[in-house]
């Protein structure tokens, strides 16, 4: 009994030293894991672009393989092409629905997505216009940059899925490295951006699809 009298004194002096209370570290837990699991939520409401671009590289994987006579040079550049626009889309009929809100960990999603977004289309045009898209280190590079915006998010949101998703990737890169063969490093290129991108994107459609308050609340 004298021990419980004293741990309550002594938070009791953390708290008149700190000048937080017991009810307002409980608050702020609170709210930290309420802001998580909706950041989770505009993630999953998202995941629709993982889909979309799984479906845009496996498209243009496969005509740039099995049609390489009809346009094959052209395949990822129009296949990219219709990607971005499919995605501007579908973010503008998001933002015009019912339900559009924000918080702060939502916008920082949003922002390691967008910066990533930006760092790989200046990194595709600029490999495709001077010529060096065939390189192995070019296609290691794509799988890298995707592998970090995954490992940041997985570290924001605390979510060991996303996480998982960025070590597939970043062993990808590697082994594109370590094989140092066209056969493997297309094989890679395969699996990496058009069935792990489909799959995750699938999985957080189907685990994260409820509650609002994060921008993208509603397609």
């Amino acid at each position: 009994m004298q021990s419980i009298c004293v741990e309550d004194d002594a938070m009791a002096e953390f708290e008149q030293e700190d000048g937080v209370t017991r009810d307002e570290l409980v608050q702020r837990v609170e709210l930290m894991e309420r802001l998580i699991t909706e950041g989770r939520q505009y993630t999953g409401r998202n995941a629709w672009i993982f889909v979309l671009w799984g479906l845009v590289d496996l498209t243009a994987w496969a005509w740039q393989n099995y049609s390489p006579h009809f346009g094959g040079p052209w395949a990822w550049p129009i296949c990219l092409s219709a990607g971005v626009v499919l995605t501007l889309a579908g973010k503008m009929i998001q933002k015009s629905g019912k339900g559009y809100s924000s918080n702060d960990l939502c916008g920082r999603v949003m922002g390691v997505w967008g910066m990533m977004g930006l760092a790989m289309g200046i990194y595709i045009a600029s490999a495709m216009l001077t010529g060096f898209s065939w390189q192995y280190s070019y296609i290691a590079g794509l799988l890298m940059m995707l592998g970090m915006a995954h490992a940041i998010n997985a570290s924001l949101l605390r979510w060991w899925m996303q996480g998982l998703v960025a070590a597939v990737y970043w062993a990808g890169g590697v082994a594109i490295f370590v094989c140092n063969s066209w056969k493997a490093t297309n094989f890679i290129m395969l699996i990496e951006m058009g069935v792990v991108m489909v799959m995750f994107g699938l999985y957080a459609m189907w685990k994260e699809p409820n509650g609002s308050g994060c921008k993208g609340g509603r397609a």
